[in-house]
């Protein structure tokens, strides 16, 4: 029997025996001429106020306290006890249900345990990076753009990320899953977490072009004409080197989820892709060489994804190597990114 319904019996029974005391002392205080209306009978006299009817009053007054002053403190003596336990079944069935939406929704790209994996390019050619999930908090201790993990990972399943295989999964978003569901998975995620994580890495055997290749290629082009993310021709118009660094390291998180762009010295895809300061160096420098002799004009502004710079790709006619054109083979999203 749980606590509750002990407490309901204790004072149903003691409002019951209260009646019945009640009634008997009416009872026994009975008189010829009792059948006579309380409001036409004589009053207490002044004696019998202060006497046997102020003690009769003080009496209950005195068992009613002891009772609630006993009763009380026994009834929340084990209400911590109870709500712990009442949290743990809670988080018990979220988990369950957790570990079952995440199992027939997300393992398919992250890896059934959520350590990462991939799905399949929207523009084709190699398969899409799927982060390790159980590193997430970790990763994102430090971050200088995201400041509640939790918010961070609930509002990526929420809307997913345009342009990429990350669908959007909440139902205000369009997708098939109500905040229940969302948030179990996401209780699910973050009761998996792994302790520690690898350190940053200086990549000390990859070149700034096959660091942008292998991680910056897939959403701003091959040649750096933008897909998901915007076009870097005359990025350096628009930032200079230390700011485009410190995007690259830090990532930019504050238009929505549908422009993150993720920081990769926290090791967004993997633990090995969390580059320091001098392998993020060796991008920016990069970027600076295939930056054209002749920065279109609109380029020192921001640039649509997808958005083929013909006057940029033809450079000043000596078939300069930095041409940007992307190939005719990607597609142009309908979503706009905010990346660098």
């Amino acid at each position: 029997m749980s606590a509750n319904t002990i407490a309901i019996v204790v004072l149903v029974a003691a409002a019951g025996l209260s009646l019945v005391l009640l009634a008997a002392n009416a009872a026994s205080k009975r008189r010829p001429g009792s059948d006579i209306p309380p409001g036409m009978r004589p009053a207490y006299s002044d004696e019998q106020l202060e006497g046997p009817v102020l003690e009769r009053y003080l009496s209950w007054g005195l068992l009613l306290t002891l009772f609630f002053a006993i009763f009380l403190p026994a009834y929340w003596w084990r209400e911590p006890e109870r709500i712990g336990n009442r949290q743990e079944e809670f988080f018990t069935r979220e988990y369950a249900a957790g570990e079952q939406l995440y199992s027939d929704n997300c393992s398919t790209c992250h890896g059934a345990d959520g350590s990462g994996g991939s799905a399949p390019s929207p523009y084709g050619g190699d398969p899409w990076p799927a982060p390790n999930l159980r590193t997430v908090a970790q990763r994102y201790a430090d971050s200088q753009t995201v400041a509640d993990v939790r918010e961070h990972v609930r509002t990526t399943i929420d809307r997913g990320r345009p342009g990429t295989p990350m669908a959007a999964w909440g139902a205000a978003f369009g997708g098939p899953m109500t905040d229940y569901q969302v948030n179990a998975i996401v209780d699910w995620i973050l009761a998996n977490q792994d302790d520690e994580v690898a350190e940053a890495s200086a990549a000390a055997d990859l070149s700034g072009e096959q660091l942008y290749q292998q991680n910056c290629a897939r959403c701003h082009g091959a040649n750096l004409g933008g897909i998901v993310g915007p076009s870097l021709i005359g990025v350096f118009e628009r930032h200079s080197e230390e700011t485009v660094l410190g995007i690259i390291a830090n990532g930019i998180n504050g238009l929505g989820n549908a422009g993150f762009m993720p920081p990769w010295q926290n090791g967004y895809m993997y633990e090995d892709t969390r580059y320091d300061d001098d392998a993020l160096q060796r991008i920016v420098d990069y970027l600076a060489e295939r930056q054209p002799a002749h920065i279109p004009d609109d380029a020192t502004g921001y640039q649509t994804p997808g958005r083929v710079q013909d006057e940029a790709s033809t450079g000043d006619g000596d078939g300069d190597a930095g041409g940007t054109e992307e190939p005719s083979e990607e597609p142009e999203p309908t979503d706009e990114g905010t990346e660098v």
